[in-house]
């Protein structure tokens, strides 16, 4: 159960949406929370449609367009969106616009676009694409259940081709309630989050959002060829702290599908600068994770949100399709000059994980 990577539309916290490679600039801000750089959506959006359409149907719409538009305008058999937080900042203007006017709404757009599917049915409405259409709210495992479905989609049928995102955007009340819980860092350099040091270290981490989609298919569409051989996910109770059973996880999956440690070339991490979440990641790369060649993290690039290894997916395909990872990204570790192998790892809170293996195709490039 694989698929081909054909294309990608990203938009995030740094200049991502203009480029199909890695930014030649990367944004360094000192901030408890990471804003997406967005694109003029005039170029990319009716201007009569963008006039009432909220911020996130914006990213998710551009972004989504941009990734269609360097497949060559190819019609997707299948929108599959994963979302944590699906349109919540709309969905708190609905619910406090029935609490000030009691009970009555004086506009029905906040309803219209409070519901979590709302940027998968705006994309289809946009593109007049009736195929399947459907969105998964699995907490910080949405982008990987609509991976999932993508992949199975696409055995199912393998010259269709389905366009799967993943999006979060980040509003004042989610960074308020959630600061309560200790989620955020004071203020601190993006660039410093998991150094160790300083105001990098410590719990808490700094948040994010964007929006990423990618074109996926059975059949190779470019050059490049990189491929999402399979994803796997698993829940484990927060307090569960011994890598052993995450590292037998990671074992069963690799085996699977025919790679050992040793076989990566580079391995990708959701370390965020949460010491105790980091820890996780920390032990498995000196026992499990020895053999690979390169580490590398994400989160300090992105921020921390439910759909963040969206992300990373396009780091990794983005690694493999220009054979570099750029230095910002690499976490105590040398790049590797040859990169065929790609896994991501990612755990929420030590509840959810999620992994994604990738790989080049043999003779791409």
């Amino acid at each position: 159960m694989k698929a081909y990577v054909a294309s990608s539309g990203v938009i995030s916290p740094q200049q991502t949406h203009d480029t199909t490679g890695f930014p030649e600039h990367v944004c360094e801000t000192v901030t408890s929370r990471l804003r997406c750089l967005e694109p003029d959506y005039r170029t990319l959006i009716n201007p009569v449609q963008l006039r009432r359409m909220p911020r996130i149907l914006k990213m998710g719409l551009a972004s989504a367009k941009i990734c269609l538009e360097r497949a060559g305008n190819v019609k997707p058999g299948a929108i599959i969106v994963g979302t944590g937080l699906g349109c919540l900042d709309n969905l708190e203007k609905f619910l406090l616009d029935m609490l000030d006017h009691d009970e009555h709404i004086t506009s029905v757009l906040p309803f219209i676009n409070s519901t979590h599917n709302a940027v998968a049915s705006q994309i289809a409405m946009v593109l007049k694409n009736y195929g399947y259409n459907y969105t998964y709210c699995h907490r910080a495992l949405s982008f990987e259940s609509a991976l999932q479905d993508a992949l199975m989609h696409i055995r199912e049928s393998p010259d269709t081709s389905v366009l799967v995102g993943g999006i979060d955007e980040c509003t004042d009340d989610y960074m308020l309630l959630h600061n309560y819980l200790g989620y955020w860092k004071q203020p601190v350099s993006n660039l410093d989050l998991f150094r160790g040091t300083g105001a990098g270290s410590g719990s808490g981490t700094v948040a994010g959002e964007g929006s990423a989609f990618f074109l996926l298919s059975g059949i190779p569409r470019n050059e490049e060829n990189v491929i999402l051989e399979a994803v796997h996910t698993f829940f484990m109770p927060e307090a569960y702290t011994d890598p052993e059973g995450i590292a037998a996880e990671a074992d069963h999956f690799l085996t699977e599908n025919n790679t050992g440690p040793a076989d990566l070339d580079l391995v990708i991490l959701g370390l965020s600068g949460d010491d105790h979440d980091d820890s996780i990641y920390r032990r498995l790369r000196q026992r499990y994770f020895k053999g690979a060649a390169s580490f590398a993290g994400f989160k300090h690039l992105c921020g921390e949100f439910y759909t963040a290894t969206a992300f990373a997916l396009w780091l990794g395909a983005t690694a493999i399709a220009n054979q570099h990872v750029p230095a910002v990204a690499l976490v105590d570790s040398e790049p590797k000059t040859i990169i065929n192998k790609v896994l991501i790892y990612n755990h929420f809170k030590n509840a959810e994980h999620g992994m994604m293996l990738l790989t080049r195709a043999e003779g791409s490039g």
